[in-house]
């Protein structure tokens, strides 16, 4: 099953933005001057929107190849003709047909395997220069494709050449005025961009991209309050009703929303790896002082209670007994995510 990852966006600025989501290359591309950014993932967002914007982001390669009358290049459209999902270690051969007449590329699965944690693709001998003479040109290109379009990167191959590259899932969020699918320059476009690695700016598959008011970013791991305030509401149980009520009055003291800041678990890792049947126990740690001796928190949804909880403190005790695994448990509670705590029980 294909992990997805949503980047959540807030525009902070008093105008609306376009907000644009790119793929950093692999180091064996970095640095490359004839290798550009290639996105057709966009969003416009109003200033302080209430509703919610994001970007959803699968961790499902693919490699593409194309052929067409447009150079690579900067500003240049470029929309490969093949493109194949692809999976670590594998291996593609690219082929390209030589002109005349004009003829799209092949792209096929080589039976051979590629090192661990790389995918590879293999050019053929095809003559280049006679088909530039003849302005048809060859286009490579690998990447990310989502729901919204492709993030990746672009490049002309070159004939007998292989190149294996080393995914790594880092991304820019920038603000300006690219072309769908126009090829861009790394420079530019990590040029006051907001920059996001998996998994040290997410929490729960989850990161928040805010363009403040003066035209800064701000990176934070999990989903935006708003958003985590309402999934933890559960408001299609009627249970969870008084829980709506009671964040309507967060400033009471009976309920508090906090980001964790650190988390410790009670016992081993193999005691921890091998508790599906038993109560789960640590202690969390959250930005802010407590208002108040709480009886549980939630976090995604799911309950906590508390076994030791003192006003003015800013750590908690607290168990877990319900029917996530222990690993599930542990995904959840994690350093950055959201956490709301309540004086009493729904």
């Amino acid at each position: 099953m294909t992990t997805n990852y949503t980047i959540y966006l807030v525009n902070q600025m008093n105008t609306e933005q376009n907000f644009w989501l790119f793929l950093t290359p692999p180091q064996e591309l970095a640095g490359d001057p004839n290798v550009y950014a290639n996105s057709s993932v966009s969003l416009d967002i109003d200033p302080n929107d209430p509703s919610t914007n994001s970007f959803t982001v699968p961790v499902q390669y693919v490699v593409a190849a194309g052929a067409s009358n447009n150079a690579v290049g900067l500003n240049v459209q470029i929309n490969s003709s093949i493109s194949q999902n692809s999976d670590l270690t594998q291996t593609w051969d690219a082929v390209y047909a030589n002109v005349p007449p004009n003829k799209g590329p092949k792209l096929t699965l080589d039976a051979a395997s590629s090192p661990a944690n790389t995918i590879k693709i293999s050019t053929n001998p095809f003559d280049q220069a006679s088909n530039e003479a003849l302005n048809w040109y060859a286009s490579q290109s690998f990447g990310i494709q989502t729901m919204a379009g492709f993030i990746g990167m672009t490049w002309s191959p070159t004939p007998n050449q292989s190149r294996t590259l080393t995914p790594q899932l880092k991304f820019y969020v920038s603000a300006g005025t690219y072309g769908e699918s126009t090829l861009a320059d790394w420079t530019q476009v990590s040029n006051d961009a907001a920059q996001l690695s998996v998994p040290s700016s997410f929490s729960n598959f989850a990161a928040t991209v805010t363009l403040l008011n003066n035209g800064t970013w701000r990176v934070t791991p999990g989903k935006p309050t708003s958003v985590a305030l309402l999934d933890d509401l559960s408001l299609l149980t009627s249970a969870r009703v008084r829980e709506l009520t009671a964040v309507a009055y967060l400033s009471d003291g009976s309920v508090q929303q906090d980001q964790v800041t650190a988390v410790k678990w009670s016992g081993s890792s193999a005691d921890l790896a091998a508790a599906e049947d038993i109560i789960l126990s640590g202690t969390i740690t959250v930005l802010t002082a407590l208002a108040a001796g709480f009886v549980y928190f939630t976090m995604s949804g799911v309950t906590f209670n508390i076994t030791s909880s003192t006003a003015g403190a800013t750590t908690v005790n607290f168990t877990y007994n319900g029917a996530l695994s222990a690993q599930a448990v542990k995904d959840i509670v994690v350093a950055g995510a959201n956490a709301i705590f309540h004086s009493q029980k729904a």
